[in-house]
């Protein structure tokens, strides 16, 4: 049997080093992993067997039990670290170690020491959020007030707070407030604790009353840093028209839906110039009988 002696390249032994991995993203759909790149080196004259063995600061993780280290050799191998989704932040130590535990076939265990290196852990923060809008919108008359709600989730490793606010973009693509328009809806801050946290938010737009021209777009909502998009999203929109006040004399509605031309709203302008035609038909036929009388007296 081949014995092992201390002179120096003689006696087993071997030295580990691993880099510490990139930050570890736990958000929905990621892959929750980091990897450590690790180096094995044998400056000794024997094939060695190592064991390597992993203190993984809290995180499921996945190594090679065991490795067969040539003479004079180095060879590297790759430690996965795994967490839970929504593992909290921060900085995380890990230990992974390695042992001589055989030279040229013979047991060395009770001679060697086991050779140990930190791994630092990072776990990014993150917060993720969605949010879907409820029923609202469509056409709607100058000074009528616009309501709709959004329901907001959320997700973070961390407790932090987020802010919602509407937009308003018209089918040219402009994104700033339109000039008469007033958010008047209550502040939407959602308090996010290191877990699932979910709100509902009221919005309310009240709409100017003497609006010149018909408004068409949509209305969104945001995080308060959000960029807005260019022009209206295909989904998880609100389309908007806001009309001017239809005609009216006085307190009359000669136009609108509840007029007193009702249904026949479309032809009210022809219906109004008939009768101003006939009153002024009428207003002639009087001159004339009175212009009649006085050549008569």
């Amino acid at each position: 049997m081949p014995t092992i002696s201390a002179q120096t390249g003689i006696f087993p032994e071997i030295s580990i080093s691993c880099d510490d991995p990139p930050e570890m993203d736990v958000s929905p759909g990621s892959t929750r992993t980091a990897i450590s790149n690790c180096m094995l080196e044998n400056p000794s004259v024997h094939p060695e067997e190592v064991d390597i063995t992993v203190q993984s600061g809290g995180f499921a993780y996945a190594a090679p039990g065991s490795m067969t280290v040539p003479a004079n050799s180095e060879m590297g191998f790759e430690v996965i670290f795994r967490g839970d989704l929504g593992h909290s932040s921060g900085s995380y130590v890990a230990n992974v170690t390695a042992q001589v535990t055989q030279a040229s076939g013979v047991d060395v265990s009770f001679i060697t020491s086991p050779e140990s290196v930190e791994v630092t852990i990072i776990v990014a923060e993150f917060t993720s959020c969605t949010h879907n809008l409820g029923q609202g919108g469509g056409t709607v008359e100058a000074g009528e007030v616009i309501v709709f709600s959004t329901s907001i989730s959320c997700t973070s490793n961390e407790g932090s707070s987020i802010k919602y606010r509407a937009v308003m973009i018209n089918d040219d693509g402009v994104s700033s407030w339109p000039s008469g328009f007033v958010d008047q809806s209550a502040p939407c801050n959602i308090a996010i604790q290191s877990s699932d946290s979910s709100k509902n938010c009221q919005f309310q737009i009240a709409t100017p009353s003497n609006l010149g021209t018909t408004w068409e777009g949509c209305i969104i909502v945001l995080e308060d840093d959000g960029s807005e998009p260019k022009s209206c999203p295909s989904t998880n929109a609100i389309d908007v028209k806001v009309e001017p006040k239809s005609i009216g004399i006085g307190t009359i509605d000669l136009t609108g839906n509840n007029s007193v031309f009702g249904e026949y709203s479309d032809e009210a302008p022809i219906i109004i110039g008939g009768v101003i035609v006939v009153l002024v038909l009428t207003v002639a036929v009087v001159l004339v009988r009175r212009r009649r009388t006085s050549f008569d007296d």
